[in-house]
């Protein structure tokens, strides 16, 4: 009888296990997904692709609040800016109106998102490092 008991325990055990590497590679596999689906409609939108509107509204359908709040949202989205700018001195001198162009549509993520307000508030304060 104790042995039943600690065979049953054991397989219970193991199974949870199982249960719970599953769920942390596919949640794991998901947000992979929806980085780099993130990702790839951020570089759409620095390209001139896709208007504000439409980004504003494919982001909050693909991702959660949590992610769009989350700094990981704001570091793809500034590598997406990086990478339109990139993208332009790759094949040309960028002019003027290039670099207003890209600052402009970089001020239209921000202001969509809240990017400014939440990401100000995290600056440098003494005591904080």
């Amino acid at each position: 009888m104790a042995n039943d008991t600690i065979i049953n325990i054991i397989l219970g055990a193991f199974v949870l296990g199982i249960l719970a590497a599953s769920y942390v590679a596919l949640r794991r596999r998901r947000l992979r997904a929806h980085r780099l689906a993130m990702m790839d409609l951020l570089q759409r939108y620095f390209q001139g692709d896709v208007p504000v509107d439409q980004l504003g509204r494919r982001t909050r359908e693909l991702v959660s609040r949590h992610f769009i709040y989350g700094s990981e949202f704001y570091s793809l989205a500034i590598a997406a800016f990086q990478g339109g700018v990139d993208a332009i001195r790759a094949h040309r001198t960028p002019s003027k109106e290039d670099e207003t162009k890209l600052m402009r549509l970089l001020a239209a993520l921000k202001q969509e998102f809240g990017l400014t307000e939440l990401f100000k508030s995290q600056e440098w304060r003494p005591g904080r490092e």
